[in-house]
Formats: structure tokens, sequence, C-alpha cells
């Protein structure tokens, strides 16, 4: 796996092989987690459900159903959250990429306000996990930030408000500029009640949930076969199947039907860099613009040093966005990405990743997309 170590105030990560790990990079929360390991399938099982994929909506649709008292088998081709959840920038929000009036334009009034619903019940339901589970994993409630470049009309904001309040989101505001002192913003949609949270120290507490439950995990174990019927059957690269009720199927993108989902999505890459900045130097709090591709922003308590006993944070700047295979130009887009945040917070960047698209995020044509989540 990659290695970060500290070195003159910078992050820096070196490269090497992450067995079973789908990218390269090494984010934030790889480093500072240790997650529970599994084994592969050795035998046929049956369950009431089996879930294909192990990042957070496999292994939460798993923890849900076991605390409910169902049978589960979770199966992962890699090691849990070795995809797109180890390096998502985590955040937990309201916002959306496409933005509410088109979500009304696209799927009327009561498709928008589903959309708006959803997203804000996903972050109570993690914090009520949370809560009752007793998980140490840096959730906490804070506001986001919306804003548009320098020099662009705010009109596009003053829509998104109405749109907001329509959905019910009443609650979101315009304000004259965001809590960032380094720059001014200009007028700023003030989402309350969003969220961030580490993503495996989350998920290391579910899986353990998750067997505590009577559920089995499974790792380095690839279905090659979902079909459905009474029962299902999962095959494995093994020979070895899992049958089952019921099937879901959790990964990136659906992986049991290659033409329906697949030749209406997009998939893209992104780019995201981390600062060392001094503990509450920066206003806590999620940051979007509205450029295209946009810019998002976050802050990350660091663990404590013995040879630095000033507390710090990693100032999380992402964006640069390009469709997957349409640019080769990586260096250049860091190169850009890092001026940004230098111009605006006069930092030094510490460390780079480029998860594709966090993982790599798969776009629907539905607009369905949130800011970075």
């Amino acid at each position: 796996m990659r290695v970060k170590k500290k070195v003159h105030e910078k992050i820096v990560v070196e490269t090497a092989n992450m067995d079973g790990h789908a990218g390269q990079s090494v984010s934030i929360w790889m480093a500072t987690a240790a997650l529970p390991t599994f084994s592969a399938l050795t035998k046929s099982e049956h369950a009431d459900v089996c879930i294909v994929g192990a990042g957070i909506v496999g292994l939460t649709t798993a923890y849900l159903l076991a605390r409910a008292g169902k049978s589960v088998v979770v199966l992962d081709d890699g090691p849990i959250a070795s995809g797109e959840t180890e390096r998502t920038t985590a955040h937990l929000c309201t916002t959306l990429d496409d933005r509410y009036f088109e979500l009304e334009r696209l799927h009327g009034a009561k498709g928008a306000q589903l959309a708006a619903q959803s997203h804000a019940a996903a972050i109570d339901e993690i914090e009520r996990i949370v809560l009752e589970e007793k998980i140490d994993c840096d959730f906490e409630r804070l506001d986001g930030y919306l804003f548009v470049p320098p020099g662009e009309s705010p009109d596009l904001l003053e829509r998104e408000l109405a749109a907001a309040h329509r959905v019910g989101l009443n609650d979101v505001r315009m304000v004259a500029h965001s809590p960032l002192v380094s720059f001014d913003t200009g007028p700023t949609l003030h989402f309350p009640r969003q969220a961030q949270f580490h993503p495996l120290k989350y998920l290391a507490a579910l899986a353990r949930a998750i067997i505590r439950n009577g559920g089995h995990i499974y790792t380095q174990t690839h279905a090659t076969k979902i079909a459905g019927g009474n029962p299902a059957r999962i095959e494995t690269q093994d020979g070895l199947a899992v049958t089952a009720e019921a099937v879901v199927v959790a990964t990136n993108t659906p992986v049991n039907d290659l033409l329906a989902m697949h030749t209406k999505q997009s998939a893209y890459r992104t780019f995201a860099i981390g600062a060392i900045v001094p503990a509450g130097s920066i206003s806590k709090g999620l940051y979007w613009d509205t450029l295209y591709p946009y810019h998002y922003i976050r802050l990350q308590a660091l663990p404590a040093e013995p040879s630095s006993p000033t507390p710090s944070d990693l100032l999380i700047v992402g964006g640069e966005d390009h469709k997957t295979g349409q640019a080769n130009d990586a260096e250049m887009r860091y190169s850009r990405l890092e001026e940004w945040a230098r111009t605006r917070f006069h930092v030094l960047i510490s460390s780079r990743c480029s998860p594709p698209r966090l993982g790599r995020c798969i776009a629907p044509p539905c607009a369905m997309v949130g800011p970075s989540s």
C-alpha cells in the first residue's frame, strides 16, 4: 500500500502495491483507520438476503437487515470498503450537483422533494446509527455553503434558494458571505445541518455489528453470475454459490446488467489535494462553488503527533473533474487545483489523491448526484 508520513510539515505519499484495493492512492481515511478483515467464501450458503458489494451501501444495507433479524451474506471481491468508499471526501449533504430547480424540471415537484427528503433522511440515519452503536468516527453536524465564482451573477443562487424552499428545505437561506475569511465568497446559500464523518471508522464499526448480529461477510470473493428466481443464486469465481430470497447489488454501478444502466451513465474522475493547517484557522464547514467542474472543500482533524504538539487540520480541496478516458492531463489538473487552493487559503499543499471521482463517480442521467458525498 502507499505509506503516509510527515516530513517538514508535508505529507508525502509514496507508491507501492495495494493488494485488493481499487486504485493506487491512499486517502486520509485509509491512513488513519484499521478495518476488520474477513476470509473468502469456502462453501455454498443460503441466506434471506445476499448483498454483493461491501462499500458503504452494502454494509449499511447488511447492518439494517441483520438488525431486523434477517440472515445476511455480504460478498466482495476485495477487502471491505476498498473502492469508492475509502476515497470519498465524505460530505454528507442535502445539496445536489445539478440543483433542485433542475431536478424539478427533470422529475417534477414530487421527484425533487423526494430527492431532498431522502438525502436528509440518510444523514439522520447515519447519525442515529453512530449514536446507537456509540461509534467514534468524527461524525459532526455542520453547515454547508454554496457560492458562485468571482464575477458571476448570484441569480443561480436565487433560483436554487426558491427551489430548495419548494422541496421542503425551508431552513436554507441566503447570507452575505460564508465564514471563510481568507477570501470573499460573496453571496452564499447557507445549508444548515449538513454533516461529515470518517467513513472507514464508521464502516469498521458497522462491519463488526453485522457479525455480532449474525451476518456473514466474505471478501476476496468475486460474484461471477447473479440470477434472480426463487431462490436467487449468486455464483462465485471458485464455483461456489449463495442462494437467497433476495439479492441486493450494491456495487458502484450494477454488475448484474451490463446494458440497461451502463449505457445511461457517465464515469468521471476527480482530483483531491490536502494541506495541513493549524486547527481552527479555517472555519469548519462544507463548501462548494458552482463552477463546472466545481470545487469542494472540507476539513478533517489530524491525529496528534508527539513531534507536533500543536493540533492540526487537513484542509481537503477537490475538483477538476473530467469524464473518464477523455483526458490524460492529471498533472495539469493537480496544478490548477493547487493554485486555486493556494490563492484562496495561502497554504502549502501536502498531499495529492486522485480517486476516480472519489473512486469513480457514475453520473446518472437523472442528475441525482450529491457533491462529493
